[in-house]
């Protein structure tokens, strides 16, 4: 993981950034790996199938939600 971030940041010298250390943004995503069929298409435009994706569920930026797919993050409406 650390390569993917940590690593990263210091490669671009944004040593701010990477971590989640006290008093670091949080710049978190939580994924979820569906099942089905997909079809995936290429930067040259091919396209393969495939039988599982990665959907983004839920975006923090610097702490705050800024994606929530699903609504992971809100209180349930009570009526």
């Amino acid at each position: 993981m650390a390569a993917s971030t940590w690593t990263s940041a210091q490669v671009i010298k944004k040593t701010e950034l990477g971590h989640l250390s006290i008093g670091a943004e949080a710049d978190v995503a939580v994924l979820r790996i569906e099942q089905g069929e997909f079809g995936f298409v290429d930067t040259r435009g091919w396209k393969i199938n495939g039988d599982k994706k990665i959907v983004t569920e839920l975006t923090l930026r610097k702490g705050n939600v800024v994606w929530d797919l699903n609504g992971i993050s809100r209180p349930l409406w009570k009526p």
